[in-house]
């Protein structure tokens, strides 16, 4: 229960006491109960504008999360079928999204069911996107990691088909995704695909040299960068994919630990320039 007299209470003890007791003692007791009142209106209307706003804002996350998990699996559904067949890859990739996701045994079959529909060509797909686009209003990091995740399964076989591309592009432009931004990060997506799969190769100084290039591809500069922008293009890059910054953003929480992957790749990549910019600059005397 709301303590409703706690204000008037207060102001009329204050207003008796300011005003010196006596006869004017009781006329300020009364003006201090008026606006003690009012402190309590001011109070009460505060704490009901809190909660609507807090519940509205909860909603809203919801809002944004349930969208980003319906658009990603149909157009991953879309992507895959876009060329005519789904290859193994591709089926492959998909599955391996759900198990990185840790997607419970009810969340995994929605997400199929999400998919099947997207492969369906009677399907429209512009729904889902449109309240994406619209749930993530100015985020504009959650479309980026949602076009990476399109970006890599169009890539999961190896190349890029050109119905591929096409249906990437479309979906860009329904969420109002730039297509240079597009193009930049399946530059990027196909850098971090190759430096991962090289790391893990025996080293040989051709291959070093070859990974050392991918690295500066992952953080998507070249490798005549300086230190200090090569630095920049590092925190914009964690800054965009880490995990917390990510989930205040409304990312699900399904979607973190590829986004924590995405952040290893990220720092791996750094880390390797800078052993490299180290060991290649001269000593000074």
């Amino acid at each position: 229960m709301q303590l409703i007299w706690l204000g008037p209470l207060l102001g009329v003890v204050m207003g008796y006491f300011l005003a010196g007791g006596g006869v004017i003692g009781v006329v300020g007791a009364g003006v201090g109960a008026l606006l003690g009142r009012q402190f309590d209106t001011v109070i009460q209307l505060s704490n009901g504008l809190y909660h609507a706003a807090h519940r509205k804002s909860e909603l809203r996350e919801g809002d944004i999360q349930r969208a980003f998990f319906d658009a990603t699996f149909v157009s991953l559904g879309r992507i895959a079928k876009c060329d005519g067949v789904v290859c193994q890859a591709e089926i492959n990739w998909t599955m391996q999204v759900m198990e990185r996701m840790g997607l419970t045994p009810e969340k995994k079959q929605e997400a199929i069911e999400l998919f099947d529909k997207g492969k369906s060509t009677s399907y429209d797909i512009t729904q889902d996107l449109t309240r994406l686009q619209k749930s993530c209003g100015r985020r504009s990091t959650l479309p980026q990691l949602f076009m990476e995740m399109l970006v890599q399964e169009a890539l999961a076989d190896g190349t890029m088909a050109q119905k591929e591309w096409a249906a990437l592009t479309h979906i860009a432009s329904t969420i109002q995704f730039s297509i240079s931004k597009l193009e930049r990060l399946v530059r990027s997506a196909q850098a971090s695909q190759d430096f991962n799969d090289k790391q893990s190769q025996q080293k040989t100084p051709e291959s070093s040299s070859d990974l050392l290039l991918k690295a500066y591809s992952v953080l998507g500069v070249l490798p005549t960068v300086s230190m200090t922008e090569l630095k920049k293009a590092y925190r914009r890059q964690m800054n965009q994919h880490h995990p917390d910054k990510m989930i205040a953003r409304g990312l699900p929480e399904e979607m973190v630990t590829m986004a924590t992957e995405k952040t290893q790749t990220i720092r791996a990549a750094y880390e390797m320039i800078q052993k490299q910019h180290k060991t290649a600059k001269p000593d000074t005397v």
